[in-house]
């Protein structure tokens, strides 16, 4: 299983301190060629604050997390799926049993410490046989988690490069078809 989900999808991380998070997000938002991306942190408090911050930035934004009443959370997903924003920064609600297609970038800003919420948090993107890209912002104390989630999955999550090849994870730079192996 855990090969299937990962296929398709370029791995990299970024080391960071605490405080560069959002400076390096920024960057990732400046840089990326984002059809549209999922945020994920490890709390509800957490993506309400980074939600304000990527809007006072100047990216549209919403956000999903467990302490929302249900039909907003559906009202939000709803406005997500059908392209009326960008970004949604969210909690691990969020990692099972959606499939939208237009999602290319996941970002884990707060990495998990599983090695089954990583690969259900990065298999948001890369759906239907498109590509995808994971980026996963790692602090000090996240050094061993990436450690342990790359020897339990059998992958190598690599340093992010200063250039990304938009062939890895934007359908019109890629020349090959990727095949659709995920349930």
């Amino acid at each position: 299983m855990e090969e299937l989900t990962l296929k398709g999808v370029t791995q990299y991380y970024a080391y960071v301190t605490e405080r560069q998070k959002v400076h390096c997000l920024n960057t990732l938002f400046s840089r990326l060629q984002i059809n549209q991306s999922i945020i994920f942190c490890n709390s509800s408090q957490r993506v309400e604050l980074l939600a304000k911050k990527i809007s006072q930035l100047g990216y549209s934004c919403f956000y999903i997390h467990a302490k929302m009443r249900q039909e907003h959370r559906n009202r939000v997903f709803h406005d997500f799926r059908n392209g009326l924003c960008r970004n949604l920064v969210c909690t691990d609600l969020f990692t099972r049993g959606i499939d939208i297609q237009a999602v290319n970038v996941v970002i884990n800003f707060d990495f998990p410490k599983l090695a089954e919420t990583y690969l259900h948090r990065i298999g948001r993107s890369g759906r239907f046989g498109h590509l995808g890209l994971a980026i996963n912002l790692i602090t000090y104390d996240d050094r061993f988690n990436l450690k342990s989630i790359e020897e339990q999955l059998g992958t190598e999550i690599k340093p992010i490069p200063s250039n990304i090849d938009k062939s890895l994870y934007v359908a019109e730079y890629h020349s090959e078809p990727v095949e659709d192996d995920k349930p």
